[in-house]
């Protein structure tokens, strides 16, 4: 149940599997961040979720274990959220927002007034480029537990 993803850059994130993804993904995950975004006026094309390899927690940015030479914030922040960053054809600066499931509530310190999920973000000045959203693993069971349609 529990799995193992060397990919992954993170020593701090636990996965599990599950057999039915394609169900929570559509019925619960789905849902909840377009929800959680919606409130935020962020449109799906301006949103991007990261891969299950680029996933991290709060604890790698304290990790010293990293070479010295790179900090993983600023290898992170730029492969993953930075780089999105672009001008339109207007020229106007476009700042993608990328977000991240998170199953590790210790993520996630601010609870949304409008949707109540669990959420924390990274600001790049006054604007956040990255959030982490939480689902309870509770849920992630209750809806398999669901009748299929």
């Amino acid at each position: 149940m529990i799995e193992t993803n060397s990919k992954s850059k993170s020593q701090f994130v636990g996965y599990f599997g599950v057999k039915n993804y394609e169900k929570i993904e559509r019925d619960l995950i789905r849902p909840l961040v377009d929800r959680f975004f919606d409130v935020r006026n962020i449109q799906k094309q301006n949103r991007k979720e990261i891969q299950s390899e680029g996933v991290f927690a709060d604890r790698d940015f304290l990790d010293k274990s990293k070479d010295k030479n790179k900090s993983f914030f600023s290898e992170y922040f730029y492969d993953y959220i930075v780089n999105g960053i672009h001008k339109n054809a207007d020229g106007k600066i476009e700042i993608p927002v990328t977000y991240c499931i998170t199953l590790d509530e210790t993520n996630c310190t601010k609870i949304c007034d409008q949707t109540q999920i669990c959420y924390d973000e990274m600001l790049l000045f006054d604007t956040p480029v990255f959030y982490f959203i939480y689902i309870d693993v509770k849920d992630v069971f209750s809806c398999l537990r669901q009748n299929s349609n």
